[in-house]
C-alpha cells in the first residue's frame, strides 16, 4: 500500500514538474516573441517613413536610392514638413531659401517658386532629390562625400578635397574636419542601412 502511494505521489509530482516546465517554456517563448515584436515596433518608430509614394517616386526620378533619401529626411527633419532650423533651412529636406531659389532656377521654376513652398512636402522632396542627385554626380557617386556636401555645403567640401591632409586623392574624404558633419554622415549612413532593412522599396511595392 505504501509503495503504491509513493508511486502515485511520485507520478503526481513528476506531472506537476512537467507542467511547470512546459508553462515556463511557454512563458519564455511568449516573452521572447513580445520582446522581439517590441524591438521591431521601436525600430519602426525610430525610423519612420512618411510621404513614401512621393519620396520613392522622386528618388527614382533623380536616380537615387530611396533609402538614402529617407535617411536624409529622417536626419534633417524627422519627417516634419514644417521643420525650420536655426539657420533658416525649411521643410522635409531642410533646404535653405537661397538654395531653393537656385534649384528653382535650374528647374525653370523661377516664376512659381516661393520660400514658403519649401514647406510643401512635394516641393521639398523634389528639390531635395534634385540637389542630392546633383551632389552625387558632382562627387562621382560617392555617397559619403555627397552627404557631407548636403550638410556642410558643396563649396566647403570642394575646399576639403583640395586639402591633402583631408583628402589624399582629391576625390574621397579621409578626414571630416567638422565634428557636426562627421556625426551627420554616420547618422545618415546608419539610417540608410536601417531603411533598406525595414522597408520594401521595390517597384512592385511602390
Amino acid at each position: 500500500m505504501r509503495r503504491s502511494r509513493r508511486r502515485s505521489f511520485r507520478r503526481k509530482r513528476l506531472k506537476r514538474i512537467i507542467i511547470a516546465a512546459l508553462l515556463a517554456a511557454l512563458l519564455a517563448v511568449l516573452g521572447f516573441l513580445y520582446i522581439t515584436a517590441y524591438q521591431e515596433r521601436m525600430l519602426y518608430e525610430q525610423y519612420p517613413l512618411r510621404y513614401e509614394e512621393q519620396l520613392t517616386s522622386y528618388a527614382r526620378m533623380f536616380q537615387l536610392e530611396p533609402w538614402h533619401v529617407a535617411a536624409v529626411v529622417r536626419c534633417e527633419s524627422s519627417f516634419n514638413p514644417q521643420a525650420t532650423s536655426n539657420a533658416g533651412a525649411r521643410g522635409l529636406m531642410q533646404i535653405m531659401p537661397e538654395t531653393g531659389k537656385w534649384i528653382a532656377h535650374k528647374l525653370d521654376e523661377d516664376a512659381t517658386y516661393t520660400d514658403e513652398s519649401l514647406y510643401t512636402p512635394d516641393v521639398s522632396l523634389r528639390y531635395g532629390c534634385w540637389y542630392l542627385n546633383w551632389l552625387m554626380k558632382r562627387y562621382s557617386g560617392d555617397r559619403t562625400v555627397a552627404t557631407a556636401a548636403y550638410h556642410a555645403g558643396h563649396g566647403t567640401v570642394d575646399k576639403w578635397l583640395q586639402d591633402p591632409e583631408v583628402s589624399k586623392d582629391g576625390l574621397t574624404l579621409s578626414v571630416i574636419p567638422y565634428d557636426s558633419t562627421s556625426t551627420y554622415i554616420r547618422r545618415v549612413l546608419n539610417a540608410c542601412e536601417k531603411y533598406q532593412e525595414l522597408y520594401d522599396f521595390s517597384d512592385e511595392a511602390a
